[in-house]
């Protein structure tokens, strides 16, 4: 547990250390697009490494083997799978639907071809996913 905080104290140092590379190092107008990169990574490793230097010292390790188990069964469960299934099965046609009004939307706003056919290739890419899969899991179930 000792070694891990240390590895989250040293994400949090490399976290500002990025921080600041970008806000002072990176900070004429040519370098822009460095600076950027470097602030967001620097942000989401200390956002991290302050999440998880916390964590380490909240949950003790006991209670970080009764969370995991309690976790694996809980994802384990039938109840939940199912849950699961149909969540993603209304999201993904719901997405159908979006994605078409979005190829209209494209098509009203006179958008490069290119770019309308690429999202139709996403629909199509979808129906076949999904005949691929309903065929899968139909011979092994």
């Amino acid at each position: 547990m000792n070694t891990k905080r240390w590895f989250y104290g040293f994400l949090v140092l490399l976290g500002i250390g990025l921080l600041l590379v970008g806000v002072l190092v990176f900070n004429s107008s040519e370098t822009k697009m460095a600076s950027g990169l470097s602030f967001g990574i620097g942000a989401a490793t200390s956002g991290l490494g302050i999440g998880w230097l916390i964590r380490s010292f909240v949950v003790t390790s006991i209670e970080d083997e009764a969370i995991r188990k309690s976790k694996e069964i809980e994802i384990n469960d039938e109840r939940n799978t199912r849950i699961r299934e149909r969540t993603g099965y209304m999201v993904a046609r719901i997405m159908n639907y979006v994605l078409c009004v979005f190829i209209l939307i494209l098509g009203f706003m006179g958008a490069d071809r290119n770019i309308i056919l690429m999202v139709a290739g996403l629909i199509l890419l979808e129906g076949l996913l999904t005949i691929y899969f309903s065929s899968r899991y139909s011979k092994t179930m």
